[in-house]
């Protein structure tokens, strides 16, 4: 089982009067092993540490410095624009629930001393400094390295914002780097409230250690606006991008389901008769009518199949119907994967005859749509 980070009792069971081992559960440590910590990353050596803490201060100082030159016979200087500065000022007490953290926290402090002193080498029995003592400093969120993430998603819809946001997680490594420009450690002995443990003859652990570390950071990207008037690194420094309508993607329109091709076996049915027992011709005035239906009948008959037709056909890129072919045929040919091959009269209704089906006029112009295509 892989050891938590923070943990009050790695160094000594809780002990109360003659009984060691005594149950003891300190809920800040629960609190910080989800990664609400401060942590170092010590670049020469790669060790890293991470402080379960209260912070008290954490300040930043942007700095624009201008140079200014005084000119005879001006009002006003002539101001050049040389850099802007970032200076960092982080405070937090390091609290002990007990012995066991109060001796971890001090030697947590030990190492942190450490970081800001140089690597050596020895060049003939002469030390000389190898490396500085760069370090990476990260604080939850509000303090990382933005270098891998330059833009962040634009077209997000815009509740998506504040739900995307997190930390880049709590690897040390994801630290802003920089290094220590100064580092002040108050123990806190003088202070009633905080005490000590007194661990044994001559020798005492500070129960609150308070930190106080100015960091000048380095960053590893270019800050500053290019010719199209947008920021190089859109996340810097925190690491958040606010709503622009202007990115806001077009609303998503439902898209029409594709109707399937019709079967004959599935669209084309309930025939009026067999085919063998209707006489088909060519076109409609071939047709035989018996009974004679009136005339307007006929047109109606006709108008409804051709006005189904040029429905669909106004909606798509089907040729234009020739001129001289009958209107519901040539219609009906024109946009219909059926290829109706003749006409024909049964039972005082237009029928047509599509391979060996029979069909009615509204039969067909009910199932034929532009989707058919």
């Amino acid at each position: 089982m892989a050891e938590t980070t923070f943990d009050a009792l790695r160094y000594k069971k809780n002990q109360v009067g003659k009984k060691d081992n005594v149950p003891y559960d300190d809920g800040s440590d629960a609190y910080a092993n989800r990664g609400f910590y401060i942590s170092f990353l010590h670049v020469p050596s790669n060790s890293s540490l991470k402080f379960k803490a209260f912070i008290t201060a954490f300040n930043e100082t942007y700095t624009p410095n201008w140079q200014s030159e005084e000119v005879f016979g001006r009002a006003d200087p002539i101001h050049t624009f040389k850099q802007t500065s970032r200076a960092i000022n982080l405070t937090f007490v390091v609290p002990a629930a007990s012995e066991s953290e109060a001796y971890e926290n001090l030697g947590k402090t030990q190492n942190l001393v450490q970081y800001v002193y140089p690597n050596y080498t020895n060049v003939q029995d002469a030390q000389t400094i190898s490396q500085g003592p760069l370090v990476r400093l990260k604080v939850m969120n509000l303090l990382e390295n933005h270098s891998s993430r330059f833009v962040a998603n634009e077209g997000q819809k815009k509740e998506e914002y504040y739900q995307l946001y997190n930390s880049q997680g709590v690897d040390p490594n994801k630290g802003l780097l920089g290094f220590i420009s100064s580092l002040t450690i108050n123990h806190n002995v003088e202070n009633r409230e905080a005490g000590v443990f007194e661990k044994s003859e001559n020798t005492i652990l500070p129960k609150l250690i308070e930190i106080v570390i100015s960091f000048t950071p380095i960053h590893e990207h270019a800050l500053g606006w290019n010719n199209k008037n947008r920021f190089s690194n859109q996340l810097f420094p925190y690491g958040t991008f606010l709503y622009d309508p202007a990115n806001e993607p077009p609303p998503e329109v439902p898209a029409t389901p594709a109707a399937a091709t019709p079967t004959a076996d599935a669209q084309l049915t309930d025939a009026p008769a067999p085919a063998d027992e209707i006489e088909f011709k060519t076109t409609i005035a071939d047709i035989e009518l018996e009974p004679d239906p009136p005339e307007q009948e006929i047109a109606a008959i006709e108008a409804s199949v051709v006005t189904a037709a040029a429905q669909a056909l106004a909606a798509t890129t089907a040729p234009v119907v020739p001129a001289t072919a009958p209107a519901a045929q040539a219609a009906a040919n024109a946009f219909s994967p059926y290829s109706v091959s003749s006409v024909g009269w049964y039972n005082g209704k237009l029928v047509y005859k599509i391979g060996e089906q029979v069909v009615t006029a509204e039969q067909y112009a009910r199932h034929v749509t532009p989707s058919e295509q």
